[in-house]
């Protein structure tokens, strides 16, 4: 199975290492030292939200990398390895990153004088079983355990394997099912919403904010609407205008708005896919910026990115718990405390260094290495990567 025979789409690559930024950022604030009041700018208290938008990316570039083996059906050969290729491609950072933070959290319980429910659940050594299997997402847990993060990728890992299933469904799609699918997507949304996200103590709702409990149901919804997504892309809809700079900039203008003002998160999803195909589309201005190289090797950090910086933020915590034993013991006292925010501020660009660099080191000297010898014991047919090579 050769993926790299597709023209590699330069354009989004930094997208997903500026949303992995975000991640980062939102969980300083809120996992590790806040540095802004609840509120203060709602771009920040919707940084959840960057994950749906992972969702919808994956659906896309799945359709673009793997579409075509499944546009007429599935054979035993192409799913294995398609299979083969996507545990290549996920599961060693996962394992890597799994053991680290499990590590910590051994540590945080051993420390700890009392843990809280809630926090418990979050650092729950128990849980690494469900999490090396990839199961802590399938109504488990009532909030992700271990390198919390790993919940999403639960869920993407469990709709890779159901993907090729839905291709054959998207590739035949005419104008009238696009929109009855456009239609039946939003219409999951708003299930989603009102029937799935009900409030909990951490967790007001109606929300989109559902992990543990629904989180496959959310992740299909976002993988959908890139799978619909990229049969707009495929026959250029709109490509004159959504070609343009302007196009780009307007969307993730209106996105940004949107998530400061805090407007509905259903609405806020649906600024991604504008985002992501006038990305693919651009081949001016917005493409030159993107395909900086500091941009890419961001892009290309991504999923190390996003994996490893709450175990970073674990390994403080540990230390942390050794010197105040009492420090998760109640969430209402925890949160409840005047933070020092301009203190959150110099952690945060501690953090954000700290995850980018190791991130780096982590995707050259594991990552890669560990993709190519599980691609080629898989024989998945592809290239050798290198750890400067630009890949999907």
């Amino acid at each position: 199975m050769q993926t790299k025979s597709q023209p590699y789409l330069t354009t989004l690559t930094p997208l997903r290492g500026i949303a992995a930024l975000l991640v980062v950022i939102y969980h300083s604030n809120l996992m590790f030292i806040p540095f802004l009041p609840p509120g203060y700018t709602h771009f920040l208290d919707n940084g959840w939200l960057w994950v749906d938008f992972f969702f919808v990316l994956s659906g896309f570039i799945m359709c673009y990398a793997y579409g075509k083996y499944f546009n007429n059906g599935i054979t035993k050969d192409s799913y294995k390895k398609y299979l083969g290729a996507r545990f290549a491609r996920v599961y060693p950072l996962h394992f890597i990153t799994t053991i680290w933070a499990f590590v910590c959290v051994v540590c945080i319980v051993h420390f700890s004088t009392h843990l809280d429910p809630f926090f418990a659940e979050i650092f729950n050594p128990k849980a690494l079983p469900d999490c090396l299997l990839l199961i802590q997402s399938l109504h488990l847990y009532f909030t992700p355990p271990l390198n919390t993060p790993s919940w999403s990728l639960s869920t993407e890992w469990w709709v890779y394997m159901l993907f090729p299933l839905f291709v054959p469904y998207f590739t035949r799609l005419k104008k009238p099912g696009k929109l009855l699918t456009a239609i039946l997507i939003i219409a999951f949304y708003i299930v989603l919403r009102y029937v799935f996200g009900p409030s909990t103590y951490f967790k007001p709702g109606p929300t989109l904010n559902i992990m543990t409990d629904f989180g496959l149901l959310r992740c299909l919804a976002g993988f959908f609407t890139g799978m619909l997504l990229f049969t707009f892309y495929q026959q250029g809809t709109g490509y004159k205008i959504i070609k343009q700079d302007w196009f780009f900039v307007l969307s993730v203008l209106g996105l940004v708005a949107a998530m400061h003002f805090n407007i509905m998160d259903i609405i806020i999803v649906g600024f991604f896919p504008f985002i992501l195909i006038a990305a693919a589309y651009n081949q001016t201005r917005v493409k030159s910026i993107l395909d900086t190289k500091v941009l890419q090797r961001l892009g290309d950090w991504s999923f190390s990115i996003y994996m490893v910086h709450v175990p970073i933020i674990f390994s403080f915590t540990a230390f942390s718990v050794y010197k105040k034993p009492s420090l998760f013991s109640s969430f209402a006292n925890l949160i409840s405390g005047k933070p020092n925010y301009t203190f959150g501020i110099i952690m945060c660009i501690v953090l954000l260094t700290l995850t980018i660099v190791i991130a780096a080191m982590i995707y050259r000297f594991a990552e890669i290495p560990a993709r190519n010898y599980f691609n080629k014991v898989f024989k998945t047919k592809h290239k050798e990567i290198k750890p400067e090579t630009l890949e999907v």
